[in-house]
């Protein structure tokens, strides 16, 4: 009397299961909509303006650029900005400029640009306002310039660096690298509206670090069937974050949270 209602309950798993297969091209589009914010968006014209050929990131070393103040083209990541500029505004007038107003108001700082063998492009004239933006944002990000929080969410910020969480989630968790076979394609971040869905509150966070998943998510069976397909999955850091290490990654995941809303 039981397996015509368990196999009903299982028709009715499968069916929404296919419907949401069929519907997954404009689900990843809309989780991706959800997924952008400044951070990420920046990265992405970033990439796409060919940033990385000249501003190497962290680890690969810097190209030699003769005649400039220091030899080279800085990298991103590893702070060499507070060497450039004082503030994300000076960062905004690099990108928008090629260089800082004062430097470009003080001829001796003029004779040096231009003697140089690379020169910083000015963006100004190639990108909108709103691109120029979102760029600033990603650039200020990935050096750590203005960064929001407190005492706690810079020691969350510092963990995060040390456990390779942003190699996953992103510069400053703004999320969107690939991930395939997961709902999104991606790996979301802490900056988006997905972030909301996927972690209700500090209690969900701390589950989220210490065992590598949600049990109230787990409960989902479309969920369960991307995580069980996914190539990258959370990690567990039960055994290698304490407590108060945990609450300071919340205190970092929370400002870059409210930063960006």
């Amino acid at each position: 009397m039981q397996a015509k209602p368990r196999r009903k309950a299982l028709t009715v798993v499968v069916a929404l299961t296919v419907v949401a297969l069929v519907a997954l091209p404009v689900s990843r589009r809309l989780l991706w909509h959800w997924e952008s914010n400044p951070v990420l968006r920046g990265r992405l014209v970033a990439e796409r303006q060919g940033c990385y050929d000249c501003h190497r990131p962290f680890g690969s070393g810097e190209i030699p650029n003769p005649g400039s103040r220091w030899g080279s083209v800085p990298q991103f990541g590893v702070g060499n900005s507070m060497m450039y500029a004082e503030s994300c505004e000076e960062i905004g007038e690099f990108i928008r400029l090629g260089a800082p107003r004062a430097w470009l108001d003080e001829p001796k700082s003029v004779s040096r640009l231009e003697s140089q063998r690379l020169r910083m492009p000015a963006y100004g004239d190639l990108l909108s306002e709103d691109a120029l933006a979102d760029v600033t944002a990603f650039a200020c990000a990935v050096e750590g310039v203005g960064a929001p929080g407190g005492e706690a969410a810079a020691a969350g910020r510092a963990l995060a660096r040390k456990h390779g969480c942003l190699g996953c989630h992103g510069v400053e968790g703004s999320g969107g690298l690939p991930n395939p076979g997961s709902l999104g394609g991606f790996i979301p971040g802490f900056t988006g509206r997905n972030f909301a869905d996927l972690v209700a509150d500090e209690s969900e966070f701390q589950e989220w670090v210490s065992t590598g998943t949600s049990s109230r998510l787990e409960e989902n069976p479309l969920l369960r069937y991307f995580w069980s397909r996914q190539t990258i999955s959370m990690p567990a850091y039960g055994e290698t974050l304490t407590d108060e290490e945990v609450s300071q990654l919340w205190a970092w995941v929370a400002s870059r949270a409210r930063d960006s809303s």
